[in-house]
């Protein structure tokens, strides 16, 4: 059977996967409709660092357990690789421009954004909603105190999160439950590649050369590479040490990077065996996600920013309540993973979705078997500090195109199907011309979308970029 036909046969006599029979256990629990949520993050977490994914260099067992009890979803995009501006936008369901929020330190969430952010909408909607680690979004590291509609149940420290979970998550509550653990790692990669304290303490890696990986078949930077990268990457030098790093550097570097994805596993695995043992697992919808990827060695890339596939692209496991799904991995859905997630909390609680100037879809017919597409397109933003430059994505069924505001070979144009890794530039081939219109024209109707007065100018004198 294929996955599509293994999709669409997952009803229950036609009953909706997320309808939550009651506990035996809980008298109070029948009235009960909707699903506990539990939101599981990482950070810096590029979407094929998992080994449910095929990676044989990395272990991640907590993660492929989510997997094998659910849906992994391959077409899955953040709306701005980079934390802040990323988390912001997930916890409001609109794009950064649209908040105001360019970087990690420019912009922050307006009281009234806040207002209708994802935790007052699931409070509002009578949930009880705990939230653990990492907030940044974008200026506080941590949750703030008020105005999120979470009770904060520790600050970001992956070591203790789940041990301070537990009496949260062992109390019994008398409305469903959205919990959401947000993990720091894989983000220590960062101050690894500059050498820094860690942490989570040190990673003795040296004596491990022998197993160091292979570069990435994309690891060279290919023709009519984009120069605001470039320039970017040589003017920031805390953000990218790698400048000179040799082939070997490269090679330690990606592998400590799977350690840091196996040091945050770790406590996934011990934060199912603690939903598992207070009944918060089977009956729960469970979506595992990351703000943003890692350059992980690809195009001589670590840290994020960049508009490629392994920045943007990120894992998002999805395990509905009660599943029947066994491993299904769906390649054919195009996920806007922070506009997407918010939309999907408006629908699960019963709030209902918010279009108001957002552009997310909530997920629940995608994880109720009822189809396997969702959006035609899905878009990315970007900043590139250093040279103060902008970038935007937009990724179809088939093709993806990129334009930075400035710089040499500002334009880029990729056939994924064929060159997932993204080392032939078609943007300069006038045999694809018509394609790059195209993709352009979708740039432009997403800038009036989200009022992106930059987008709109650039797209409308695309010509003159180059």
């Amino acid at each position: 059977m294929t996955n599509t036909s293994k999709l669409l046969s997952i009803m229950v006599g036609g009953a909706s996967l997320l309808q939550v029979a009651p506990a035996m256990a809980k008298p109070k629990a029948e009235k009960q409709t909707q699903p506990n949520i539990i939101l599981i993050m990482t950070d810096q977490h590029t979407a094929n660092a998992l080994s449910c994914a095929g990676n044989p260099y990395v272990s991640t067992p907590g993660i492929d357990g989510l997997a094998q009890d659910g849906i992994r979803f391959t077409r899955a995009y953040a709306s701005y690789p980079l934390s802040g501006p990323s988390r912001a936008s997930m916890i409001t369901g609109k794009m950064p421009v649209q908040l105001g929020v360019k970087d990690n330190s420019v912009g922050d969430i307006s009281a009234e954004e806040l207002a209708n952010s994802m935790g007052n909408v699931a409070k509002n909607a009578g949930y009880e909603c705990l939230y653990a680690g990492k907030w940044h979004a974008p200026l506080e590291i941590n949750l703030p105190e008020e105005g999120t509609g979470f009770t904060k149940v520790c600050d970001m420290d992956d070591r203790v999160l789940v041990e301070k979970s537990k009496p949260f998550l062992e109390k019994k509550y008398d409305k469903p439950l959205f919990y959401v653990a947000s993990f720091l790692n894989p983000h220590e990669t960062c101050e690894f590649a500059r050498e820094e304290a860690l942490h989570y303490g040190k990673l003795d890696i040296d004596k491990e050369k022998d197993n160091y990986p292979p570069l990435p078949m994309n690891a060279s930077i290919p023709a009519y590479y984009p120069e605001a990268i470039t320039l970017h990457r040589h003017f920031v030098p805390r953000s990218y040490p790698t400048e000179r790093y040799t082939d070997d550097d490269w090679r330690k570097y990606i592998y400590a990077y799977y350690r840091f994805v196996e040091r945050v596993d770790k406590e996934i695995v011990k934060l199912v065996d603690v939903l598992k043992s207070n009944d918060l697992y089977e009956n729960s919808l469970i979506i595992f996600m990351s703000d943003h990827g890692d350059g992980v060695g690809a195009h001589r890339a670590n840290q994020k920013r960049v508009l490629q596939e392994e920045i943007a692209n990120v894992p998002f496991i999805v395990k509905p309540p009660k599943s029947k799904f066994k491993g299904e991995v769906n390649e054919t859905a195009l996920i806007s993973t922070n506009l997407d997630l918010y939309q999907t909390i408006c629908d699960i609680t019963g709030a209902g979705e918010n279009h108001d100037q957002r552009f997310g879809k909530s997920i629940r017919p995608l994880i109720e078997g009822k189809t396997i597409k969702h959006h035609d397109e899905v878009y990315v933003e970007t900043f590139l500090d250093g040279v103060e430059t902008r970038g935007w994505a937009v990724i179809g069924e088939k093709h993806k195109y990129v334009v930075y505001r400035q710089f040499k070979n500002a334009e880029q144009l990729f056939n994924l199907e064929n060159d997932p890794l993204e080392m032939q530039n078609l943007a300069p081939v006038k045999a694809y011309d018509e394609i790059k219109q195209e993709m352009r024209a979708k740039l432009y109707d997403w800038a009036v979308k989200t009022d992106d007065k930059m987008l709109r100018r650039v797209t409308s004198n695309c010509d003159d970029v180059n």
